[in-house]
């Protein structure tokens, strides 16, 4: 998977928010605020391609979570971001 290109990470009022940049993406109803692990996620992302399994170990060596509940989060965030158009595979 990757991030699909005209995405763009901006900070608003203290909030990261993931915003749709350029012509193919004007749909301002796709803002996305990031949370802590949300954001970590993100900066994984947008270094290039990436698993779930990438994000899954990001999140239990940076959380000490388990890896069921980093699978099940994981899992929700790719669910998201596939539907509003954010990653492609």
């Amino acid at each position: 998977m990757q991030v699909k290109q005209g995405f763009k990470l901006k900070e608003v009022c203290g909030e990261r928010i993931l915003v749709p940049m350029g012509e193919n993406n004007v749909d301002f109803s796709k803002l996305i605020a990031l949370n802590e692990s949300s954001y970590l996620l993100w900066k994984r992302m947008e270094k290039g391609s990436f698993t779930a399994d990438d994000l899954v170990n990001l999140l239990c060596e940076e959380y000490e979570v388990s890896p069921d509940v980093a699978i099940k989060d994981v899992d929700n965030l790719i669910k998201q971001y596939r539907s509003e158009g954010v990653i492609i595979d």
